[in-house]
């Protein structure tokens, strides 16, 4: 899960440390995705998140600040026996809640390289995905710093998830926020 960014539209700061519902925007992606193995892609958040969320790792990509694909390049590199990489961006409170569906789709369709989220307005989400490491691989291994995330999908075949409007949510801007903390969690669906 990559979590870094800088946070411009919201005045700077860590959007995954953003109260929504009386908890953090991470502690709520996290806690929806316990059932699996998980990365964060971030700065080391200190002993009391790490005590929140015992068995996830923490890494930072290198050099920090290389953008989404470099971080998901840095998370898959902790993984190396692992087949499939699910990317959920850090400023996605209800993103955790798509992970069964997005790998259910995949496991469906096995001649996909990956399962992308799409929501009302038709377009792909690629942090929000699931992608099979064999098909990335070599984007990741080949320079992913300052590479799009969009990048990790060209040229596969894609399956697509369709999420709604609340579990595609990403809090870039104070309006997001307000959204976001306005919204009844919606319940997970298999």
């Amino acid at each position: 899960m990559p979590a870094g960014g800088t946070a411009r539209r919201l005045g700077g700061g860590d959007k995954t440390a953003l109260d929504v519902g009386g908890r953090t925007i991470l502690d709520r992606v996290l806690d929806a995705t316990a059932a699996w193995p998980r990365v964060v892609v971030a700065d080391d958040p200190g002993p009391a998140a790490r005590a929140r969320h015992p068995g996830v790792r923490w890494v930072r990509e290198d050099p920090p600040g290389g953008g989404p694909a470099a971080a998901l390049a840095a998370g898959a590199a902790t993984a190396p026996d692992a087949s499939v990489l699910v990317a959920l961006a850090g400023d996605q409170p209800w993103a955790g809640i798509v992970v069964p569906r997005l790998l259910d789709a995949l496991d469906a369709h096995p001649d996909a390289g990956a399962a992308l989220a799409v929501g009302a307005s038709g377009r792909r989400q690629p942090l929000l995905a699931a992608y099979r490491l064999d098909a990335i691989r070599h984007v990741l291994a080949g320079g992913a710093h300052n590479l799009p995330a969009r990048a990790l999908a060209e040229g596969l075949e894609i399956v697509e998830v369709p999420v709604t409007d609340v579990e595609e949510l990403d809090v870039d801007t104070p309006a997001d926020l307000a959204r976001a903390r306005a919204t009844t969690p919606p319940e997970p669906a298999r």
